[in-house]
């Protein structure tokens, strides 16, 4: 049952700028304790009640100039109509709450419900599952006795007084070893260990039993013992083997009713045809059956399957002027293959066709829609969606599943084409905000006279060319859910005072209104700036920066996490292959190389960039080589390795030197014996004699 069926559809509800007398007299003549109380749009935000006006009058306070808003509960906890209610119990929310606003979709109240209702709906179910308990109890064809903790029975259903010839009302409350000695239930209590099914004789029955614990709270509270007469259950198994082999058949019959059927026995015959196969092949199924399968069916391999037990799934046969598509299935039973079943997938292959320009419409349409969906919701990337197994992007994955748990405003900075935007996504659907909206506004890009009405909205009239009825603004589309500022470096000091103020007080004023909308609304900002710099020119307002930067995320560029770079290109290219409908199948080690020394100054946008100009200028379906590189990316790796060539010169220069100074210092030392200057330098004398004539030292 869901909250709309078991609420109070009697409703009253309270402006919040209704005085308080007014609201006195609103509970009079309606005989009401409370009322929810509503904006101009008819949404809920708080909640009134008598004891507000007693507290309100008990303080003195002039009832005929206070309004509700100075009283009400604004923090109201609600419900939605389409809620079920078994989710309140599941929830422990009956004994946190008394009374509970129910709304709408649009966060509209309908009504009430109150704890009473919903006591008295779980006392009615309680009462309903236990006459459903002791209907079931009582129709089943198993016997059932239970016992009490101290062994007394409680429960003995008709089945068992059937099977054991005794009357519950001479059973129930009785000892168990009274009723029926040696029965293993009192066993069961001692050891609180279940036992598996055993077969005893009850006289000329054959009676099969399993007994187990009643476990409550982790204490034994009793045993149950569940038992069957199985005497007429042994007497008809013997009929059940003889109809396996027509209930194989029958099954693999009733997995495919509905095209034409045929079925085989192991040497081929035709046991069984539908109307439907009679039908096309134009003969009477009935006069089929007893015939060779090759003598109805022409190119047939269903005696094949019968015989090999292989399956041919979508197999083409040529059946008169049709080519057909064909599914052929062996029939096993005990591990050994006695027949075949034949169907007919299509009659002709041109209804194949057909259904694949069908199915190709729709796939077409669905990527269509998804992708305009995926506009309108502004993207769904998650913490998954951001590729990098580096301890810099790991952590950074880290940190912003810890700002996904709470409400805080985030700032990401880093450079431009980092994924700031991505971060911001993954932190929204992350959090609780998930279901709401996420909607994202460049700041950069629309001129300043215009960002006040698209952040705040306005109102009808509020200037020349403004829609008719006024037009929401992205803080309230984005109520209950996550905007997200970019490039909020680039916003101008009277708009960062305005936003200041939204972000202080959680609420809005459109342009050319009066009055102003709670929102409910976290913020996520990002720039590519230095604002600390920005904030030192004056042009960024400090105290908008401390707003923003509760918690920070500064995305690294693309240069300093390069161990991420080949994890990169293999996501790119997938992304890239179903974009372009490719099949591009890796990166050239050596290409893979000029990518990871590359400094990218656009980061992963450049890469991306990068990647997919290379897969246009292939000739072929393979590798990206490095001569699909771009010209300045490999003109750049030869600069490089010119320069790595003269620093190993300069290096092997040094060392010629030091080991040149190093030689005459140890003939210094000792002076001038060659023996002992080689002894002094650690190595052997010919050795030292073939450097002293590498470096033309003479003595």
């Amino acid at each position: 049952m869901k909250v709309r069926d078991l609420m109070s559809k009697k409703l009253v509800t309270l402006n919040a700028g209704v005085f308080l007398s007014d609201a006195a007299r609103i509970f009079y003549e309606n005989n009401i304790d409370g009322a929810p109380v509503v904006d101009d749009d008819g949404m809920l935000i708080g909640l009134m009640t008598k004891t507000h006006l007693i507290k309100a009058i008990a303080k003195q306070t002039d009832v005929s100039t206070h309004m509700v808003r100075d009283v009400m509960t604004s923090n109201v906890f609600s419900l939605k109509d389409s809620m079920q209610v078994d989710e309140l119990q599941q929830n422990n929310l009956i004994s946190q709450y008394g009374r509970f606003p129910v709304v709408n979709s649009r966060h509209q109240p309908l009504g009430f419900l109150t704890r009473t209702d919903l006591v008295r709906y779980l006392s009615d179910k309680s009462i309903s599952m236990a006459e459903e308990f002791q209907a079931v109890l009582n129709s089943v064809s198993n016997g059932v006795i239970a016992t009490n903790a101290v062994g007394k029975v409680t429960i003995f259903n008709p089945a068992a007084q059937a099977i054991t010839g005794m009357k519950a009302e001479n059973v129930v409350g009785r000892s168990i070893n009274d009723v029926i000695p040696n029965t293993g239930l009192m066993r069961v209590l001692e050891t609180g260990m279940a036992e598996t099914p055993q077969k005893i004789k009850a006289g000329n029955s054959q009676i099969m039993t399993k007994r187990s614990p009643i476990i409550k709270n982790g204490k034994i509270a009793g045993a149950v013992a569940i038992f069957q007469d199985v005497t007429e259950l042994q007497k008809v198994a013997s009929e059940l083997e003889e109809v396996k082999d027509l209930k194989s058949t029958l099954d693999s019959i009733v997995n495919s009713i509905f095209d034409c059927i045929v079925v085989v026995d192991k040497h081929g015959v035709v046991t069984m045809m539908n109307e439907a196969y009679g039908e096309f092949l134009h003969i009477d199924p009935k006069k089929a059956v007893g015939k060779h399968i090759t003598d109805v069916i022409e190119n047939t391999r269903m005696h094949i399957v019968a015989q090999t037990g292989k399956p041919e799934i979508c197999d083409m046969q040529k059946i008169g002027d049709h080519n057909t598509v064909v599914t052929r299935i062996p029939i096993v039973k005990d591990g050994e293959v006695t027949g075949a079943v034949g169907k007919m997938v299509f009659r002709d292959v041109k209804d194949l066709r057909i259904l694949a320009r069908k199915l190709t419409s729709l796939q077409s349409e669905l990527d269509y829609y998804k992708e305009e969906l995926r506009k309108v919701q502004g993207g769904k990337y998650t913490i998954d969606s951001i590729i990098g197994s580096g301890e810099k992007i790991q952590w950074l994955k880290m940190i912003a599943l810890r700002a996904a748990k709470g409400n805080s405003t985030v700032l990401v900075t880093g450079e431009s084409g980092t994924g700031k935007e991505l971060f911001a996504q993954a932190i929204h659907y992350a959090s609780e905000r998930r279901h709401g909206p996420f909607i994202k506004i460049n700041c950069a890009s629309i001129p300043e006279n215009l960002l006040e009405s698209e952040l705040f909205g306005y109102e009808d009239g509020a200037f020349t060319g403004a829609r008719k009825g006024g037009k929401p603004g992205k803080f309230e589309l984005a109520n209950n859910g996550t905007i997200f500022l970019d490039e909020i470096g680039d916003m101008s000091m009277s708009m960062q005072a305005k936003l200041l103020r939204v972000l202080q007080e959680r609420e809005v004023e459109r342009v050319g209104g009066t009055k102003t909308s709670p929102v409910d609304v976290r913020v996520i900002a990002a720039t590519n700036q230095d604002l600390d710099a920005m904030m030192s020119q004056g042009t960024f307002r400090q105290d908008l920066y401390y707003r923003l930067n509760i918690i920070s995320i500064h995305i690294p560029p693309l240069r300093e996490r390069r161990e991420d770079i080949p994890e990169l290109c293999a996501a790119l290219l997938g992304k890239i292959n179903r974009s372009l409908q490719f099949d591009v199948e890796g990166i050239s080690p050596e290409a893979m190389k000029i990518l990871v020394d590359y400094d990218w100054p656009g980061n992963v946008r450049e890469l991306e960039n990068v990647l997919e100009r290379s897969i246009n200028l292939m000739d072929d379906e393979g590798d990206v080589l490095t001569d699909h590189l771009p010209p300045v990316m490999r003109r750049n790796i030869g600069r490089i390795e010119a320069v790595n060539n003269e620093k190993k010169q300069e290096l092997a220069g040094i060392m010629e030197d030091a080991e040149k100074q190093a030689i005459y210092k140890a003939l210094e030392v000792a002076g001038g014996n060659r023996s002992k200057a080689a002894k002094i330098l650690g190595i052997h004398r010919s050795g030292f004699y073939q450097k002293l004539a590498k470096y033309e030292i003479k003595l």
